[in-house]
C-alpha cells in the first residue's frame, strides 16, 4: 500500500518562507550542479541519450531546487515548458525516486478531501534534514509501521473500532508527570516493531527509547526512499552496520553535522547499492550470463 505524506497549507507555508540557501546566483548554480551530478550518477550513460527536451526539464527541476531543496513545478508546466508529455516528467521523477534521490509530498487539495500538486525533495539538498525533522518524515513512515504491524486481522462483522492513544482519559498528575519526565525512559519502553538487534547494538550510545525511536525512524524513511523489495526486518543487518560505521565516523571526528543525519546519509548509499543489486538480479539478461557462467 502506497502511503503519501500531505501537506497541511501552514507547512507549505512554512517552506516556501525558509530561507535560500544560495545566497547569490554563482551559488545557486554551483547547488543546481551537484544535485544534476547525482542525477545523471542514477542514469548513467543513458543520460546523454535522453531527449534534449528531457535533459533540459531536469535541468530545471535542479535549478528551482537549489535554493530550498524542493520543486512543486506541476508536470504538466515542466512538460508544456520543454515541449514534452506529462507522461515523460512523472518517469522521470518516478525513476529518481526509485534511486532515492527524490522524496516526494503531496500539498493537500483546497477543492476536495486529497492530494493535488506534489512536492519533490531532493535527498542530497543540505535542507533535506531540515524538512525530514519540520515534516516529521522518519516518524510519519514509522508510526505508518506500527499502526499496521498492530492492526490484527478480524471480520467486519465485529465492528471493531480503533481508539487513538492520545484520546485515552489519564489523570492530570499522570499527564504532569509523563510531560516532566518523558526523557527518562530507558530502552526497556522502546517500541517493539523495533528489532531487538537494532536496540542492543544502539542503547551502549543512546539509551533513551525516543532516541532510538528517531534512529530507526531514519531507518525507516531511507528504506521507503530507495524502494527496496526485500522487508526491512531482513535488511537489519544492513541498518546496524550503517550506524557502526556512523559510530566510528563520530569517533574519528569525521561527522561535521549532526550524528542522525550522517547515520540516515551512510544507511541510504549502503541501500542504493542494494537496491542495485536487487535490479540486477532481476534483469533477464543477466540472469542468462549467470546461467551461462553457471552451466
Amino acid at each position: 500500500m502506497t502511503v503519501s505524506r500531505m501537506l497541511s497549507n501552514e507547512e507549505f507555508k512554512q517552506m516556501m518562507s525558509y530561507k535560500h540557501h544560495a545566497k547569490n546566483q554563482k551559488e545557486q548554480q554551483s547547488m543546481k550542479l551537484k544535485l544534476l551530478k547525482v542525477v545523471e550518477e542514477v542514469y548513467g550513460d543513458a543520460y546523454y541519450r535522453l531527449k534534449k527536451e528531457t535533459r533540459e526539464a531536469i535541468d530545471m527541476m535542479c535549478w528551482l531546487s537549489s535554493e530550498r531543496g524542493f520543486f512543486f513545478a506541476k508536470d504538466a508546466y515542466l512538460a508544456d515548458r520543454h515541449d514534452l508529455s506529462d507522461r515523460t516528467i512523472r518517469n522521470v521523477a518516478k525513476k529518481l525516486r526509485e534511486h532515492g534521490v527524490l522524496f516526494t509530498v503531496y500539498r493537500r487539495s483546497t477543492k476536495q478531501n486529497g492530494r493535488s500538486a506534489p512536492v519533490h525533495l531532493f535527498v542530497d539538498h543540505p535542507y533535506f534534514s531540515y524538512w525530514e525533522e519540520l515534516l516529521n518524515l522518519s516518524d510519519f513512515q514509522t508510526d505508518f509501521q506500527t499502526e499496521n504491524a498492530e492492526t490484527p486481522c478480524g471480520s467486519k462483522d465485529e465492528g471493531t473500532k480503533k481508539i487513538p492513544t492520545y484520546s485515552l482519559p489519564l489523570k492530570k498528575s499522570f499527564n504532569k508527570y509523563i510531560r516532566k519526565d518523558e526523557s527518562v525512559l530507558d530502552d526497556s519502553f522502546t517500541p517493539s516493531h523495533i528489532p531487538k538487534n537494532f536496540v542492543l547494538t544502539v542503547k551502549p550510545f543512546f539509551g533513551q527509547a525516543k532516541e532510538i525511536y528517531k534512529l530507526w525512524g531514519k531507518a525507516m524513511l531511507a528504506y521507503r526512499i530507495t524502494r527496496l523489495n526485500a522487508p526491512l526486518e531482513e535488511l537489519t543487518p544492513l541498518v546496524v552496520q550503517a550506524f557502526k560505521e556512523s559510530i566510528f565516523a563520530h569517533k574519528h571526528k569525521r561527522i561535521k553535522g549532526s550524528f542522525n543525519a550522517y547515520f540516515f546519509g551512510t544507511l541510504r548509499n549502503m541501500m542504493t547499492i542494494e537496491k542495485r543489486r536487487e535490479i540486477m538480479n532481476n534483469d533477464p539478461i543477466f540472469l542468462q550470463f549467470k546461467a551461462y557462467m553457471e552451466s
